[in-house]
């Protein structure tokens, strides 16, 4: 006999399907910068010094860039549409949409500075990995059963919009997408909080970088004079480690390793570099690699004079 239709077998997950709402959720570039698709190679390789690695690399098309916590999530999909015949018969056309909606409160680190950055995803090709209320790490799992995938995003959904506060309700940035058509939710798989050495509910294990505005306030030959600010008008305190520091002679095309990074004593955030003598009207380039989450692809560029 022939049978032109296959079937699955129907027995559930043993130990309870135990994922939670989503409350914060990491966005991931489609390609990295080899073009090669973003994911984690095993989900053994979902580990917190692999995915803070992510989150600090230097070239953005490598980076993760999570976001801060949410409420009032839901991520939901809409009926299935049907055509109904004459004869009373249904045939399925396709899946509903599934989108997502959350709400980042300014306590959590909403304004309208972050709700620009938000919007610049907007039409570019990116999905994501959800911590779950609990701790969970969700992800897309891959037809072989053996890579983590993030789950395709429609950027062409993606839009934030700023939501004032209101008397006895507070302001924040409401986040909505939806994610492609081709995913399936019989792909989405979690990782239990419980086998992972992190917490994605904790902003110390999961985070995303400040942007800096490096500005001369003088120079010589031998000595570089900058304040470091985030674009919220925070000075950028402590970042006295000279590795923190990449100087760079463009003229010459040589590094230059400063011998001292001083703090001002008076002026958070200003900071005295010196370095060996080198020639007048050389161009410089200055970049703060510094571990502690301020992007590293920030520059100040200038002329070191007599």
């Amino acid at each position: 006999m022939s049978i032109c239709a296959s079937y699955e077998n129907t027995a559930g997950n043993k130990c309870g399907f135990l994922h939670a709402v989503n409350q914060r959720i990491i966005l991931v570039p489609k390609y990295d910068a080899t073009g090669a698709l973003n994911t984690l190679a095993t989900i053994a390789g979902v580990t917190k010094t692999a995915l803070q690695s992510k989150f600090t690399a230097a070239l953005v098309a490598n980076r993760y860039f999570p976001l801060g916590k949410m409420e009032n999530v839901t991520f939901e999909r809409g009926e299935a549409d049907f055509q109904e015949f004459d004869s009373g018969n249904m045939e399925f056309v396709q899946d509903g949409k599934k989108s997502f909606v959350g709400f980042i409160t300014m306590k959590n680190g909403a304004g309208p500075a972050l709700l620009k950055r938000l919007n610049s995803f907007t039409d570019k090709e990116f999905g994501f990995f959800g911590i779950d209320t609990v701790g969970n790490f969700g992800y897309q799992l891959d037809s072989a059963g053996v890579i983590v995938k993030p789950v395709p995003i429609d950027g062409n959904s993606w839009r934030c919009r700023w939501i004032e506060p209101k008397y006895k309700e507070a302001g924040g940035i409401e986040v909505k997408f939806s994610v492609l058509d081709d995913f399936d939710d019989g792909d989405f798989r979690y990782i239990a909080k419980a086998d992972l050495d992190f917490d994605g509910r904790n902003n110390g294990d999961v985070f995303a970088l400040w942007d800096i505005t490096i500005t001369e306030v003088s120079n010589t030959l031998t000595e570089l004079v900058v304040t470091v600010t985030t674009d919220y008008g925070v000075a950028v305190t402590g970042q006295t480690t000279v590795g923190f520091w990449y100087l760079y002679n463009t003229t010459d095309s040589a590094e230059i390793t400063p011998s001292g990074v001083v703090e001002s004593t008076t002026t958070p955030g200003q900071y005295t570099l010196t370095f060996s003598a080198q020639t007048p009207s050389d161009a410089y380039s200055l970049n703060l690699v510094s571990t502690q989450r301020y992007d590293p692809e920030d520059t100040l560029t200038g002329t070191l004079t007599a």
